[in-house]
């Protein structure tokens, strides 16, 4: 994660653990925020929101089937890609 957090703009990152659950924010791989605790999920699990940097994004563009089958490699993980890109 402290990659990606590196050569995103913003990454949110979200824990959800059978004893608690919690989400921080970063901006340039740097912590902008605590761990703020969230409530208790009936699930467990990491989830990560992040918006690339433009010199990422500069460097070409990787379409959401690229990364889907990137993620096929890891059957253990879950992967859902939202192109939230404007139209």
């Amino acid at each position: 994660m402290s990659v990606v957090a590196a050569l995103s703009r913003w990454l949110i990152h979200t824990n959800r653990r059978r004893n608690g659950a919690w989400t921080q924010r970063y901006e340039h791989g740097i912590p902008v925020t605590g761990l703020s605790p969230i409530p208790d999920p009936d699930s467990t699990g990491t989830t990560v929101h992040f918006l690339p940097d433009d010199v990422v994004r500069s460097m070409g563009e990787v379409s959401p089937p690229v990364l889907e089958r990137s993620a096929a490699l890891w059957p253990q993980l879950a992967v859902e890609v939202a192109d939230e890109r404007s139209a």
